[in-house]
């Protein structure tokens, strides 16, 4: 199975959805990463790409891959549609995990609906939460990573030049892990809204 994870800035997949892509890799699944900007807006755009694909390593990702778009001005258009389009014909994905729609950051929100566009025919699509996620995110599908949250924090802090800002505390990302995980009695999770999500019998 392959999996493509999309995010608008280096460190959003790690911080949505890391644990889970551990999972997938663990598993044998190819999981793919799509940055669509180099995070200029937060730091050195070349200093954060390196610091996604050490990042992208220790999650077992098999390849990055990034859109080069403006940071703090992505849109919700045919620009960025394409962009995504372009990665999900070469990797062929059968889940993609994105961002939320519920979003207070633009470029989360315009990632996620670009997403919801070109992954119209992609089977199963979910939206991860991010610490600019409103409230109103509905969490439906969880993912125990009770096993692959030390990674995923190991993931994160290959962000280093970002480490400074406070919702990178461990305190902040193993507390929202643990939420997760109380509400499906566990000790750590991922959740999940569902965009669309398709089984197979």
């Amino acid at each position: 199975m392959k999996i493509l994870a999309i995010g608008a800035h280096p460190d959003d997949i790690e911080f949505g959805c890391g644990g889970t892509i551990v999972l997938y890799s663990k598993n044998k699944h190819q999981s793919y990463f799509l940055v669509l900007t180099n995070g200029g807006k937060g730091g050195d755009p070349k200093l954060r790409r390196k610091e996604a694909i050490k990042s992208s390593k220790i999650l077992g990702v098999k390849k990055i891959f990034f859109g080069d778009l403006i940071d703090t001005q992505v849109s919700y258009d045919i620009s960025t549609i394409t962009v995504i389009e372009k990665v999900i014909n070469k990797v062929k994905p059968d889940i993609i995990l994105t961002s939320s729609a519920k979003e207070i950051h633009q470029d989360h929100c315009n990632t996620a609906l670009s997403t919801f566009a070109a992954a119209r025919y992609i089977p199963t699509v979910l939206s991860y939460e991010l610490p600019s996620t409103q409230q109103n995110f509905l969490a439906q599908y969880y993912i125990d990573i009770s096993k692959s949250i030390e990674l995923k924090m190991k993931a994160l802090k290959e962000h280093r030049s970002q480490m400074h800002k406070l919702y990178f505390s461990t305190e902040a990302i193993f507390g929202l892990a643990k939420f997760r995980g109380n509400q499906i009695k566990t000790k750590f999770a991922e959740a999940f809204e569902v965009f669309r999500m398709t089984g197979k019998i």
